[in-house]
């Protein structure tokens, strides 16, 4: 498992509108791990907290934290 991949895992779906859609289809945690093993970005749950953490330590400006909680907000919103 790869805490890049969840960092990468996380962009895409902040920046990439059509693998943002991909991922509102997904259906439940199953269908979330078979996502991203296709999209070939293998993470456990452990990789994303940490890749969140991370990213959260980086952001210099409040819209920058904010955009990156709701992502990461959506994410777990379609993954639960």
């Amino acid at each position: 498992m790869s805490i890049q991949n969840a960092k990468r895992f996380i962009e895409k779906v902040k920046e990439d509108t059509i693998f943002r859609k991909e991922m509102y289809k997904v259906n439940g945690i199953d269908g979330f791990n078979e996502f991203i093993d296709k999209k070939q970005l293998p993470f456990n749950e452990t990789d994303f907290e940490e890749a969140h953490s991370m990213m959260m330590f980086k952001c210099q400006f409040a819209e920058e934290h904010d955009e990156l909680e709701n992502t990461v907000n959506l994410i777990k919103l379609v993954v639960m």
